[in-house]
């Protein structure tokens, strides 16, 4: 059976998963990037982003030393990395993690924070409000944009996976909505320990449990602690 997953996404200890002040410098808000440098020295990160394929916008935070040539480091945090492109066939995201672009598409310009040759290599459907032709880019991956919802987005996106699950990247307004209306099977959690302050809180006025979402695993590593729910 197909399922809807997130896997991968970071929240601080003081649960957000987006810093404030959102930019081109700061793809995940002020200190968000502390969130996810857990999966920097992965071997799946390394294999996902190399140089020739490096972003110019959203990495721009990454130390250059993690696009190394090296393999990458293997261990707990690679497990999981790994886990979170096992059997994807299609991705979801909102526009906020698409970009900082709001409004009106002006032009094409904007093609994603990854540069030329994103990490996703197939169909990626974008929720937004102002319709966009496909746009195909190197590797394989083509941004759909969808104006129509949160579920016509999930039923186009299965289409698309052929028989495989459906990985939701984000950001966090989009996580919440799948999570509100139940559509979510399976939430992997990376908490680092940092401190944000203010941003985009997760959880903030959901109800987990009413939803049927439970703990089934939880794993801690030297950088961070796995914590993966799934709805029953």
């Amino acid at each position: 059976m197909q399922k809807l997953r997130v896997d991968c996404f970071g929240i601080s200890l003081d649960g957000y998963s987006a810093g404030p002040n959102q930019s081109l410098d700061n793809p995940l808000g002020v200190g968000g990037t502390g969130m996810v440098e857990w999966f920097f020295a992965t071997r799946t990160f390394r294999r996902m982003h190399n140089p020739e394929s490096r972003g110019t916008a959203g990495l721009v935070n990454v130390p250059d030393h993690v696009f190394g040539p090296e393999d990458g480091e293997a261990g707990i945090d690679e497990d999981f990395a790994a886990r979170g492109v096992e059997n994807i066939g299609a991705w979801i995201m909102g526009r906020n993690m698409f970009g900082p672009v709001r409004g009106e598409w002006v032009n094409d310009d904007w093609k994603g924070w990854w540069g030329n040759n994103p990490p996703f290599h197939g169909d990626v459907f974008v929720l937004t409000h102002y319709a966009r032709a496909p746009l195909a880019m190197e590797g394989g991956t083509t941004f759909h944009f969808v104006t129509d919802g949160i579920e016509a987005a999930l039923e186009r996106a299965k289409a698309a996976a052929n028989g495989a699950d459906v990985r939701l990247g984000g950001g966090v307004a989009t996580i919440r909505a799948y999570l509100r209306a139940g559509l979510v099977d399976q939430l992997h959690l990376a908490q680092s320990p940092v401190l944000l302050g203010s941003g985009e809180s997760l959880f903030n006025g959901l109800d987990l449990p009413s939803l049927g979402y439970r703990c089934i695993e939880r794993v801690p590593s030297p950088k961070t602690t796995h914590v993966v729910l799934a709805r029953s």
